[in-house]
């Protein structure tokens, strides 16, 4: 035998020592239970990320937002990179509102865009008109118009208000019952850090799954 089917030889030699090595190589004790326990936490932690960044699970509260939306229902809000846009329905941080189903501070409430920053708002109490940079808002998901101004804190009838830079003005699709920026004090104009995201999609009760 040659000096080059010896090498040859030997080569082949060695690594089948090595992989019979790697073969009988015993599992390292709890390894499994390691691989399982790890793949557990990155679960987590990717749920955790997506539910900080891109999208959150919110039940609704309360009647403010009949008919689109009733007590108990349940959606899922988007809010990486999102800018409100008229028609909106968006959840927003309740740390300095209230919420009108549970009376608590620090809850979210659930509302429509109905102004951005820029634009003008009016509403007329005593025909239940809202008007949107001057023209009739067009409002076929409401149940009811917008005759409804509890106390002179609220936004005057037939007065113009222009929404403040970085802010939005909110209303409730059941006007009657709603607490949103009609109340200065309490709600007014809503800064637009304290929105969690927009309300896309209704995901229960199952029955009523819808896009919004």
């Amino acid at each position: 035998m040659n000096d080059i089917e010896e090498e040859v030889e030997q080569t082949v030699k060695t690594a089948d020592d090595a992989e019979s090595l790697l073969e009988e190589e015993p599992k390292k004790p709890f390894s499994d239970a390691i691989d399982w326990v790890s793949s557990i936490v990155f679960a987590i932690c990717a749920m955790l990320v997506l539910n900080m960044f891109f999208f959150r699970s919110i039940t609704v509260a309360g009647p403010s937002m009949l008919d689109t939306l009733e007590d108990g229902d349940r959606v899922v809000t988007f809010n990486f990179c999102y800018t409100p846009k008229h028609g909106d329905i968006v959840v927003i941080q309740a740390n300095k509102l209230i919420n009108e189903a549970t009376g608590l501070w620090g809850e979210p409430i659930i509302k429509r865009v109905i102004a951005v920053e820029g634009d003008t708002i009016m509403i007329d109490f005593s025909v239940g008109e809202v008007y949107l940079n001057g023209e009739l808002l067009k409002e076929d998901y409401i149940k009811d118009l917008t005759f409804v101004r509890y106390n002179d804190t609220w936004i005057e009838s037939g007065k113009e208000y222009t929404v403040p830079e970085n802010c939005v003005f909110v209303l409730g699709d059941n006007r009657p019952v709603s607490n949103d920026s009609r109340n200065l004090p309490q709600v007014g104009f809503v800064d637009k850090s304290m929105i969690m995201g927009k309300a896309f999609v209704r995901v229960s009760p199952i029955d009523k799954f819808k896009w919004l």
